[in-house]
């Protein structure tokens, strides 16, 4: 019996309970002593009353507000990280040594991180099967045998590329010189923290990246975040497909009964969604809108006889099987749930993630980002994603994966785990 542990350390987002729960079941139905460290200690709790499962608090910081940055999307990965602790030396190292002590507490066999990224660095150097009291090697005497196995488990996010700057999220930023301070300030504070606990350096941010030793990314090689991935990083990475749980026992959709196409519509509200209302008011279709986060006032001014407005969830199967297309904000799971479907989508992106998300629906073409700076600009992008292109794309997408299992792809991955890391 081996003890794994389990790091989720940023993000919140269902998917991530998703993940857990998966990767806990597997590993405990093969025996194993299994512990998490959890940012949300609540939540993973409830998921796992009923299984012996340790739970430990994560360790982690968000520095947005200290730099001001709340409002600002990041624009890189490096820059993503320095709202996440890795601004200045001292914040780092006490979270780096937070981790440390969990690390030498519970004497893992085997990390799975689930977008970790401190806990990722404070466990360079961790010894496997140590019999003497130091949990860690020094730089001098470490020896790849000896260290425990690191495997990424979740999006590929969470795993930027491995180009110098990593993980930049807008072209037009590829070579700006403040995208290369970003990575070359974090550089620099990382070797500040490892230089204290005797950690080896790093010369770029896709270094302390290379410490891992497998990619599980629950999604498909068309979606990942990044794109294109190097030839280092594709023969460690391993794509399974999103696991989406479907719940049948949810009310079946009821479209209105009028003409064009039936639209499923479901964005949280924001400052644009008037907009993508009014224009949803001014075409021909039948359309049902979630109620999610945007405010009565705003529904009451955009009733129609052709929109159902719901407050509750649908049976997204029988959603998916009567709809022309859907308008999402750009989660990856909801997004993949779609396409495995056939249909295009239309992407209002709220956040970096469903941003990127959106950029690789549209190198596919299976959809558009939806333009809703005004009702002509929002109803030339619903027409451009109901077009026969968009909707190919979309069937070229289910034909290519309608034979897979997400779920058979990750237990196989991670009964590949098992095999190659924790066999003596």
């Amino acid at each position: 019996m081996a003890r794994i542990l389990l790091c989720w350390e940023l993000g919140t987002d269902s998917q991530h309970l998703v993940t857990l729960q998966a990767v806990v079941n597997f590993y405990h139905n093969r025996g194993h002593d299994i512990w998490v460290a959890a940012r949300d200690v609540a939540k993973v709790r409830r998921l796992f009353l009923d299984l012996p499962v340790q739970i430990v608090a994560a360790p982690f910081s968000d520095s947005s507000a200290e730099l001001g940055l709340e409002k600002q999307a990041p624009r890189s990965y490096s820059d993503f990280l320095r709202r996440c602790g890795f601004h200045l030396p001292d914040s780092l190292s006490g979270l780096v040594s937070a981790w440390r002590n969990l690390f030498s507490f519970i004497n893992p066999d085997l990390i799975l991180c689930d977008h970790s990224p401190v806990a990722l660095l404070a466990s360079r150097g961790l010894l496997r099967n140590r019999s003497n009291s130091s949990a860690f090697a020094s730089d001098a005497d470490i020896r790849y045998s000896d260290l425990v196995a690191k495997v990424a488990v979740g999006l590929p996010f969470t795993v930027p590329d491995d180009n110098r700057p990593a993980g930049v999220f807008f072209s037009r930023d590829l070579k700006t010189t403040d995208i290369l301070r970003y990575e070359a300030d974090l550089v620099k504070v990382i070797n500040r923290v490892c230089i204290e606990f005797s950690l080896p350096p790093i010369q770029a941010l896709a270094d302390l990246y290379l410490d891992i030793d497998q990619y599980i990314f629950q999604t498909y090689t068309e979606l990942d975040h990044y794109g294109y991935r190097s030839s280092e990083q594709r023969f460690k990475a391993a794509y399974v497909g999103a696991s989406v749980i479907v719940n049948d026992s949810l009310e079946p959709a009821i479209f209105p009964h009028f003409k064009g196409p039936k639209i499923f519509c479901h964005v949280k509200g924001s400052l644009e969604t008037p907009v993508l209302l009014k224009t949803l008011q001014a075409i021909e279709c039948s359309a049902i809108v979630v109620v999610d986060g945007i405010p009565d006032a705003i529904i009451n001014a955009h009733q129609s006889r052709h929109i159902l407005y719901v407050d509750k969830p649908l049976n997204m199967e029988d959603v998916l099987s009567k709809a022309s297309f859907v308008i999402l904000n750009g989660g990856l799971n909801s997004v993949s749930l779609c396409l495995q479907a056939g249909l295009p989508v239309a992407l209002f992106p709220l956040h970096i993630e469903q941003f990127l998300v959106a950029k690789r629906v549209e190198a596919l073409n299976a959809g558009v980002q939806l333009n809703l700076s005004d009702v002509d600009s929002a109803l030339l992008s619903l027409q451009k994603v109901n077009s026969r292109q968009k909707k190919l794309a979309a069937q070229l997408f289910k034909d290519k994966y309608q034979d897979s299992s997400a779920l058979n792809d990750l237990l196989l991955q991670l009964a590949l785990v098992e095999q190659n890391f924790l066999k003596p």
